[in-house]
């Protein structure tokens, strides 16, 4: 039996608070019944009510959604109930999650990728049984046998309402291999069109519904319409509400929305003869006078309780304590501050950043180059002593999942330039944590953009054309705090591994850490002839951490050739520069050697393990790189030299967007001069 479904055109459409859209067909039947069908998707165990972040809670959802529907409500989610989840769910395994979703009278449910974090067995044996309601899974086959139910009929108001429930195809990508050795996710568009199909020309079904774990907005237009009447998204963590070419809608995440559609359906023509989409965020939701359900908020209340219990279980008990950065200042108690710096290298950030790196590689069973962590992620200092499962996630608490993505050379050097900002901002400098064995060197008198001069990975000089295995959070690969660059990742697998799980495993494999001692990266400005016999002078700054209690070189060592130059390191505070990570400052006088010629390298090294280097070009000209417009060779012209690498790999891979104009914008000469008093007092 085929039928047409096609109906008329939305009279509106916007996605902010509470909205309506309705279908106005040319003429509606006068015997027609009505049901509706509400949706949430990518819950993610966020069980609280949260009115800073916009969560309703699991408590208020249940009681909105019996607020606004009575018995003809089919209760609905796309996916992601658990797994990658908030703290309160995550520590329970989201058992009280799953309770928390049988009480709020989820009636059915796609299966979405996190639900397989723990493995198809996981979710057949432990998930599926523990949920009241069926998790739907058309497109996920075994030795060519779906291991899920394809689809779901619910009966409301005489009409038999068939719901198709897929899960992304990138599951094969976001799930650690072994967690679904075997399992084939196939196309959901084309698995709903057919069930859908044999559902309406078998009598089966007056309307389907699709229930997909994927993007709705960009895969609407591929439905038969003739055979499914709409489509409820997920995974991409968006709103979405519209009718071309299909009745589709996206809730969004963590439980910011519920979607409600109001259907009227004509059973003699067995066609859907209006809709109405309404979404609720918080304030919309209030506004309806909602209360939250009892009987949920009762859940809610023994979770939280229970996650105060184990979160209070010991993780490790560290011998070390590791910091974030400091601008220098005093607490009301006249104690130094920290984590007001969000520009400075700290051991902490290094700590996350090496955590995320060697866990997922744990996880995975395979090599991981180099991870990175955001400076702003890092939300408290981790002392030395007993560290608790509350403790890692205040370290770390927006719940961002560690994922892994190879980055082009080309791509990590560009964000290593974009870590200096608009220096009229607030935070001029966002500084990334580094993985151990990654360093690199800079000119910070160089044009903002220009910077890098070399950056070297376990000693080996990193290769713009070369592909490197990056764990980092998906804040950052989604290109939080400006870091554009790592939106270029290739192979990006979300695996379902949460940043507060990889930092704890790793502290409780690791209970003897160190601080890093070296730092990650050195300002060098080098003044002078590059030429035999000539004698230059190198500017160096970033010898050490912002937190007095951080490891502190007191000498730096510049090794040419068989030249050595050796000073002592001027340790004292300045808050303005250490806002640019300058802090840690010495000047080192270098002779260059009789018959040293061509390119060559400086290694700049201190008492507490850092080393970088910087690529010279031996030749005569004058080096200086501060305010000299001279062509010479030098650390800046290194570094320039590099852009210019980056360019041309970026043109060849097309890649000319990686390189916003506002990168190469001058300095301003209140930095300059700020440089230049310290580096020349």
């Amino acid at each position: 039996m085929n039928k047409s479904r096609r109906l008329g055109r939305l009279i509106a459409a916007t996605t902010t608070a509470s909205v309506a859209l309705t279908l106005a067909p040319a003429a509606i039947a006068q015997e027609t019944v009505e049901f509706s069908v509400s949706n949430i998707t990518d819950f993610h165990g966020y069980l609280e009510f949260d009115d800073y972040n916009g969560y309703l809670g699991a408590a208020l959802l249940a009681g909105l959604n019996n607020q606004i529907n009575g018995d003809e409500n089919v209760f609905t989610t796309s996916g992601d109930n658990v797994g990658g989840s908030n703290f309160v769910s995550a520590i329970s395994n989201d058992e009280d999650t799953l309770q928390a979703l049988n009480a709020a009278g989820v009636d059915v449910s796609a299966v979405g990728n996190h639900e397989f974090d723990q493995g198809q067995d996981d979710l057949r044996n432990r998930i599926v049984p523990a949920s009241d309601y069926p998790i739907l899974g058309a497109n996920v086959y075994r030795n060519g046998e779906r291991i899920l139910p394809a689809h779901d009929i619910q009966e409301r108001n005489g009409v038999r309402i068939a719901f198709v429930g897929t899960v992304t195809p990138q599951t094969a990508k976001k799930v650690a291999p072994s967690a679904i050795e075997g399992v084939e996710f196939r196309d959901p568009v084309a698995e709903t069109n057919q069930v859908a199909r044999e559902l309406i020309d078998g009598d089966q079904a007056d309307v389907v519904i699709a229930l997909m774990h994927d993007d709705a907005a960009s895969l609407a237009a591929g439905f038969d319409t003739d055979y499914v009447d709409a489509v409820f998204g997920g995974d991409s963590h968006v709103v979405h509400a519209a009718q071309t070419p299909i009745i589709a809608a996206q809730s969004g995440e963590y439980g910011k929305i519920l979607t409600d559609i109001d259907f009227t359906f004509n059973p003699t023509t067995r066609e859907i003869t209006a809709a109405e989409i309404t979404q609720y965020d918080l304030a919309a939701a209030q506004a309806t006078g909602a209360t939250p359900d009892a009987t949920v908020a009762a859940i809610v209340d023994q979770a939280r309780t229970q996650a105060d219990v184990l979160g209070a279980e010991q993780v490790a008990t560290l011998a070390n304590s590791f910091s974030r950065g400091n601008d220098y200042g005093l607490d009301q108690n006249g104690n130094p501050t920290t984590g007001n710096n969000r520009g400075s290298e700290s051991t902490l950030n290094h700590l996350i950043a090496e955590a995320g790196r060697a866990s997922m590689a744990d996880f995975l069973g395979e090599e991981v180059d180099l991870g990175f962590m955001n400076a702003g992620g890092v939300r408290q200092d981790l002392p030395a002593g007993e560290v608790t499962y509350r403790d890692v996630f205040n370290i770390q608490p927006f719940g961002n999942g560690i994922a892994v993505g190879k980055l082009t050379g080309a791509d990590i050097l560009l964000a290593l330039e974009q870590q200096w900002k608009d220096a009229a901002a607030s935070r001029p400098r966002l500084a990334l944590g580094f993985s151990d064995g990654f360093s690199y060197s800079y000119d910070p008198t160089a044009p903002q953009g220009e910077r890098v001069i070399e950056a070297t990975l376990h000693g080996e000089a990193i290769d713009p054309a070369r592909t490197y295995s990056v764990a980092m959070s998906s804040f950052l690969f989604d290109g939080g705090d400006g870091f554009d660059a790592f939106t270029n990742v290739t192979d990006y697998r979300d695996v379902g591994y949460k940043d507060v799980t990889a930092l704890a495993d790793y502290l409780e494999a690791n209970p003897a850490v160190e601080p890093r001692g070296a730092q990650g990266d050195v300002g060098v400005t080098i003044d002078g002839t590059l030429a035999a016999g000539e004698t230059v002078t190198l500017n160096l700054t970033s010898l050490n951490y912002s937190t007095e209690t951080e490891p502190q070189a007191t000498a730096v060592t510049a090794t040419l050739g068989d030249a050595t130059g050796t000073a002592d390191i001027d340790t004292r505070f300045i808050p303005e520069f250490d806002r640019y990570n300058e802090h840690g400052t010495a000047t080192v006088e270098l002779t260059i050697p009789e018959g040293l010629t061509g390119t060559q390298q400086i290694i700049i090294t201190t008492d507490t393990g850092t080393e970088v280097t910087v690529p010279v070009t031996i030749d005569g000209t004058d080096a200086g790189t501060g305010d000299d417009d001279s062509d010479g060779s030098s650390a800046g012209s290194s570094a320039a030299g590099i852009v210019a690498i980056l360019a041309a790999v970026a043109g060849i891979l097309g890649g000319v967007q990686f390189f916003a104009p506002e990168l190469f914008a001058g300095v301003t000469s209140q930095i300059e001069a700020q440089i230049n008093a310290l580096l020349n007092p």
